[in-house]
Parts: C-alpha cells; structure tokens; sequence
C-alpha cells in the first residue's frame, strides 16, 4: 500500500506544468508533407535509421536501472527506494535535435520509486521488485517489474580464506514498458548477472560492493504518427486532406544493446545509500561505432553512460 501510494505520488508530482522538452516529435523525423493530403515516405533507410537509433538511446534512459547488490533481501525484507539517474544522450544528433521537442541537455534526468519484496517461495534467495521511472520535462514514464535469484548469497564469514573471496552471485530479468506518448509502444526486457561482496565496517555500517553485466532487448512499435500536427483535420470536414497525413514507421528488429554496471550499497540500520555507474556500449552489437554490421537499418546510438543514486528504507 505504501509502495503504491509514493508511486502515485511520484507520478503524479513530477507531471510537468508546461515544458514538454523531452517529448518525442516523431513527425519531425518524417517531416511536413510537401503537398498537402500526401506523406513523406517513413520506409527511408535514412528516416528508420534515425528512428531505431532515437529509440535505442531513450530506451537505455527509460531501461530498469539495478541499484542493488547480488544478495536478496531475504524472505521477511522489504526497501522501498528513491532513486534518480543522469543518462547520456547523443543531444548534438539529428536524430534527438528533429525526435524531441527540445533535447534539455546530453544527459536526461529520471526520477523513481520502487519497491523490492523478498519471497522464500517458490524457491529460496528469490526477490521481486515493482515501481516506477518518471523521465524529468516530458509526459514520458514506464513502469517496471522485475525477479532476482541469488544462485548464491550470504556467505559473509570472514574467519576462513573461502569466506574471504566467495561472493554472492544473482540472476535478474526485469521488464519496462513506456507511457506518456501516442506516438511509441515501447518495452525493454532486461536480463543480468551480477556478483557482490558484503564488508563490515567498524560494526556500524555495512558495504556491499557489486558488478555485472546486462543485455537490453527493446521492442518498439510505432504509433500513429500525425505529420501535419499544426494542422485542424476536423476543421477542414470529413473530405480534407490533411486526414492523409498520418503514417507509422515500420516495425523494426528487436533493438539489442549491451550493459556493464558498478555500484556499491551502504547500509546503516534501517537506511541504505547506493551508488551506481553503468556503461551501454554502442549500437545494436556493442561494437565499431561507427560502423553497424548487426541490422538492415543502422542503429547510429553512441556509447552511453549513466550515473544512478538511491536512497532506500528496509524494514
């Protein structure tokens, strides 16, 4: 109940009073039609390719972030997070400069609440986790879902040399779908493996260091595209021409992108701090950026990094 409430809120505070500056302006990638009742071809490998690659890069914006070490809570855990992101984006790009409003700047902000709940059942070391990202002057958030195994946690015995170096190690899946526009149907599955080390210092705090890797699978469906928006369809009657204007772009491949992430959490209590740097290598096959080998159309996304931090409560 607390967790949805502070979800509601959440959503509901950070809605923006007027700037929309970061909300997509997809028919600017199409462009105005040159004669009225016609369309801009949007199958352009130049047009998709701008496209795919706008949507690869807010999809690593809006992606679930990890913020926590391999170890579970534990079956009768519960934290409630906080948290807010700063993402790299290729701002100076076409593609961002025609596909948003008015890029704010070359990292775009989100903010989050989450709630992370550990189970005993069906098996053990399971946790589950819901909450939502709020992406800052825009009418854009996602809500996400995710489960994590620990195939191995716990062992933090430092009296033996096994207890020393034996670190927790997880598996988590984790699934975002985006809201907040007409013009994108967007969902990004999130599979990672991540390991940790839980470090006592002086009895009072606690350090849990971690790192993993990450594999992001972004499927985009486009919307109903108006490439005339400036224009009053219904003005004009059920015979004008403007009613032509609208388009979609093609379904494209499944966008895959590549992630390696480093945190720590500091635990002091009932209160956590984390702090998290990810890196998503670029374009569809983490490889040459300048140079796409992976799809038909180029997914030209940049390498980008990202800087998280969460304030959390366990009980």
């Amino acid at each position: 109940m607390r967790a949805t409430l502070a979800l509601a809120v959440l959503l509901a505070c950070a809605a923006p009073a007027s700037a929309d500056q970061n909300d997509f302006t997809l028919e600017r990638l199409i462009g105005p039609p040159v004669v009225p009742g016609t369309i801009n071809d949007p199958s352009t490998i130049a047009i998709q390719s701008s496209y795919r690659s706008l949507m690869s890069e807010m999809g690593v914006v809006m992606s679930p972030k990890f913020l926590s070490p391999a170890d579970t809570l534990g079956w009768s855990g519960f934290q409630l997070s906080f948290d807010t992101s700063f993402t790299a984006i290729s701002n100076k790009a076409d593609y961002w400069q025609k596909g948003v409003e008015k890029v704010s700047s070359g990292f775009l902000p989100t903010i989050s609440v989450f709630a992370r709940k550990g189970l005993w059942l069906p098996l053990p070391s399971i946790e589950i986790g819901a909450g939502g990202t709020k992406l800052l002057d825009s009418e854009i958030y996602a809500l996400q879902l995710y489960i994590k195994f620990a195939l191995h946690e716990g062992f933090h015995h430092h009296d033996s040399w096994l207890g020393v170096i034996m670190p927790s190690i997880a598996f988590r899946g984790a699934v975002s779908h985006l809201f907040g526009s007409s013009q994108v149907d967007m969902t990004i599955i999130s599979v990672d493996a991540s390991i940790s080390k839980s470090f006592g210092i002086a009895g009072v705090l606690k350090l849990d260091p971690y790192l993993g890797a990450n594999v992001l699978l972004n499927i985009v469906r486009s919307g109903v595209i108006d490439t005339s928006p400036n224009v009053d369809a219904f003005k004009q009657g059920p015979m004008g021409v403007d009613l032509n204007a609208n388009t979609t772009f093609l379904d494209q491949d499944t966008i895959v992108r590549w992630r390696l992430f480093a945190g720590f959490r500091l635990v002091y209590w009932k209160f956590a701090l984390t702090g998290e740097f990810a890196y998503t290598l670029c374009n569809d096959s983490g490889g040459d950026c300048g140079v796409n080998k992976s799809a038909k159309i180029p997914d030209r996304s940049d390498g980008q990094a990202q800087i998280s931090f969460s304030g959390s409560v366990l009980f």
